[in-house]
Formats: structure tokens, sequence, C-alpha cells
């Protein structure tokens, strides 16, 4: 297990810019080479380059678990086809899924691991496409009065992490969908709310914003299991 405190393009906010499960990893294709090296520290699982309609928030667009991905309609073509040849080389049985919704940040909109999903009612109309596509049970639902799920909570198999206006019934709800041991409320990058935004992990691995703080990274650790 490795974890490490890093920015990427000098910003705190690492997990706009990664998207990472526990059979691989995405990032910008403008990344540097050094910061490259670093993170390939950190994750054992192989790390591709990619984009999404030449942008490089990807921890924004995707949603993913080790079933499936869920990328916008405004993927290009040949972004798409990158993303299937690097699936094809890790297991060929792996979903993409894209959805047509207006709201397309998923990485904000999902909340998922391998045992659950928890998606904004923007996509209620989607749900049963994005169960299919993850391949676990998906809910709708909605916490600490945003309709951000995916934006405002970070979770692996082991844990999950969620806005600290959560309430008890929101934290003991989510762990049951998510079927997590650990779920607490916590931040990042010294107070901010939005957890996924400065932060990725998978269950050996994380990598947080520099900026997060040694309670933080107790509170973060500690409920993922790194």
């Amino acid at each position: 297990m490795s974890i490490l405190k890093y920015q990427i393009f000098g910003r705190d906010t690492v997990g706009v810019y990664l998207e990472v499960n526990n059979l691989y990893g995405l990032y910008p294709p403008t990344l540097l080479k050094s910061t490259l090296k670093e993170f390939k520290k950190v994750f054992s699982e192989p790390l591709f380059p990619l984009s999404i309609n030449n942008s490089p928030l990807i921890g924004v667009y995707l949603s993913s678990n080790k079933n499936g991905i869920i990328v916008p309609h405004i993927v290009r073509d040949d972004e798409l086809e990158k993303l299937k040849s690097y699936l094809k080389t890790i297991d060929e049985s792996i979903n993409i899924g894209i959805l047509n919704s207006i709201d397309n940040a998923y990485g904000n909109l999902i909340l998922c691991n391998d045992k659950g999903a928890i998606i904004s009612s923007f996509l209620k109309d989607y749900r049963n496409k994005i169960e299919d596509i993850l391949n676990v049970e998906t809910i709708v639902y909605e916490f600490a009065d945003l309709n951000l799920p995916g934006s405002i909570s970070l979770a692996n198999n082991k844990g999950c992490v969620v806005h600290p206006l959560s309430t008890d019934d929101d934290v003991e709800y989510i762990g049951s969908i998510l079927k997590v041991n650990e779920i607490d409320v916590s931040t990042v990058n010294r107070g901010i709310p939005y957890i996924s935004s400065g932060a990725v992990a998978n269950d050996k691995s994380g990598i947080f914003g520099l900026a997060c703080t040694g309670p933080e990274m107790m509170r973060l650790t500690n409920v993922l299991g790194l």
C-alpha cells in the first residue's frame, strides 16, 4: 500500500484530473513526466493517458469500477478508441457505456465502488443503464443538501468518506449501498468538503492534494483502509 500528497498542474485538486480503480488508472496526456513517474510509484495498476473532448478533467467526466466505465457523449472518436484499446489489455469484459445526459460530469454525479453505486437525481432516467454498465446495485440518493454524490464523497471497497454535513442516517444508508466496513465524514485540502476533487484512491493506494492536513490524512487513510 502506498499514499502520496501531490499537486497536478500546480493545483491541489488532484481528483479532477485522475480516474483510478482496482484495475487501471487514467491521467491527462499533458501530465508532466516527472509527475507520472511519482504516480507510478504509488499505483501498481497500469496507468494510461486519456482526455475527454480534449479536456484534462477526466476525474470530473468519468466514473468507473472494475466492471465498467461511464463516459460522456462529448468524447471524441479517437479518445474512445484509445480507451477501448487500453481496456482490452486489461479485461475485454469491461463495459464502456456512453450516456447522452446533458449533465455529463459523471465523476461528480456518481459515487461508486465494486459493490454499489449512488447517483444524482440528474441521472435518474439513466439509472438502469448505469446499473448495467457498472454491474452493481444503483440507487438515486442525495445528501448534505447537494445533488453531487460523486463530488462530495470518495469510496473504495473498504470505506467511504463523505461531506461533513451528511447526517447519521445518510452515513448509514450510503454504507449499506456501497457495502463498506468504514464510513465517516471528512474534508480535503484544509477544509474543502468536495472530497473527490482533492483525492483519488483504490483499495491499495491513494493520491491526495498537497494541502491536505495531518488530521485530514489520518481520517481519509483510516476510513479507506490505506
